[in-house]
């Protein structure tokens, strides 16, 4: 593993294809000033300062925490890990949401958990970026590196078509993004590979092919994008030679041997009625891995309680614990086509020629022609020299109580102060 991936670094982006869509005036610089096209869009400028109920706020956060849990339900498979990010994939299709009208908006609201009405959902996400991105590169009172926290979205439209003005205006304002314009009719492949190239370097080579040749065609309209990229170092660092084989126990009554790291230090901990759950803190602590780690024999049983309110009852349960912990070192990578599970939760007509979006554009009717999403997680012991630091030097003067991963157990990284999920997953199988 390069120094450059001895973090916490899982990143991903989503990706969302219309066929059926142009341009208006030109945009000020943007941070995809290196993606391919010419930038045009809506003469606003991003909302810096939203103006936004506490109520909304906390509305968004609840719906985007349960479409991250029914999505999760729909995604698992049995035996296999999952990864992924509920809050890139909010962000994508929220500004699809901004073009939807008539039954796809009602379906897509029902399917992403969209309480708010569009004038108040799409200020709500603004504010929400901005809060989970201002408390990136924070590392307070502690030693060491702070998190890096990437959040970028982008638009790709067809060179000839115009795009209603009010649409253009809440990609601008709420979601920093420009519209660029090329040719997909003359050079898909071409575009694609531009493309697969902007979500490679926005998320630090993680996802290094993220739309499939099928994504991208010379039938192609307009293409959403958002890459999420984070990087923390544990603020209690894993010791790097205490990394020992040990067993696992699997879901099917096996064992098999995994590296496993090993800390003893003080974490937020809880038990709860049938699981145990523990919160690992990156520098500055603003954000965490929550893990949680079902009683033998009753993993199914969480799974099916995840939601808002029962990651909020775990939260409420955590106190500070002294213990030696033994944690699973581990990779997860996860590719997502997410047309059928999104239909299986209620967006239908998007994928349809019955879909309505006219919101974005009156020339042509569009609909949904793919959506695909990509994840990557690597969880190992190293962090920077300053956070290992902090943890080397906070070791144990007594015996600690042992609290033990091992056996399957869900997880998410999540922003502290928001609440909000922005990665979410499982691990069954190191």
């Amino acid at each position: 593993m390069t120094p450059l991936r001895r973090w916490l670094a899982p990143s991903l982006a989503a990706v969302l294809g219309l066929t059926g869509c142009s341009p208006s005036s030109t945009w000020p610089e943007y941070e995809v000033l290196d993606a391919p096209g010419e930038l045009i869009a809506s003469d606003k400028e991003r909302v810096t300062t939203p103006n936004v109920p506490d109520a909304d706020f906390a509305a968004l956060v609840t719906g985007n925490t349960n479409f991250g849990a029914s999505l999760y339900r729909e995604l698992a498979e049995p035996g296999k890990n999952l990864f992924f990010s509920p809050y890139s994939i909010t962000q994508a299709f929220a500004m699809v949401y901004a073009g939807a009208r008539g039954n796809t908006e009602t379906q897509m609201a029902q399917a992403l958990h969209f309480s708010l009405p569009q004038e108040r959902l799409h200020p709500a996400m603004n504010a929400l970026d901005l809060t989970i991105q201002s408390h990136a590169g924070r590392a307070g009172e502690d030693q060491g590196m702070p998190p890096t926290l990437r959040v970028v979205n982008a638009a790709w439209g067809q060179k000839g078509l115009t795009f209603e003005p009010p649409f253009l205006d809440v990609l601008a304002q709420n979601y920093g993004s420009g519209m660029r314009v090329v040719d997909f009719s003359a050079d898909p492949d071409s575009i694609r590979d531009s493309i697969n190239d902007w979500a490679h370097r926005r998320t630090e080579g993680r996802i290094p092919k993220l739309l499939p040749p099928d994504m991208v065609t010379h039938d192609t309209s307009l293409l959403l994008a958002n890459a999420l990229y984070f990087k923390g170092s544990w603020r209690s660092r894993f010791s790097l030679d205490g990394t020992q084989p040990a067993p696992f126990h699997l879901l099917d009554g096996s064992t098999k041997q995994i590296p496993m790291m090993s800390v003893s230090m003080s974490f937020p901990h809880t038990t709860g009625d049938g699981f145990e759950a523990i919160a690992l803190p990156y520098v500055g602590q603003a954000f965490r891995m929550l893990v949680i780690v079902p009683d033998q024999g009753r993993f199914t049983e969480l799974e099916s309680r995840l939601s808002a309110s029962f990651l909020d009852s775990v939260r409420a349960g955590l106190q500070d614990r002294y213990t030696a912990l033994r944690f699973p070192k581990f990779q997860v990578s996860q590719e997502l086509p997410l047309p059928e599970p999104l239909r299986a939760l209620g967006m239908v007509d998007a994928f349809t020629d019955s879909a309505n979006l006219s919101g974005m554009t009156q020339q042509m009717a569009l609909k949904l022609t793919g959506a695909q999403h990509q994840a990557v997680v690597s969880v190992d012991e190293l962090g920077t020299e300053a956070a290992a630091a902090t943890a080397v030097a906070a070791g144990p003067v007594t015996i600690p109580e042992p609290t033990t991963v091992d056996r399957p157990f869900l997880f998410l990284i999540e922003d502290v102060e928001t609440k909000s999920v922005l990665f979410l997953g499982r691990v069954v199988d190191p």
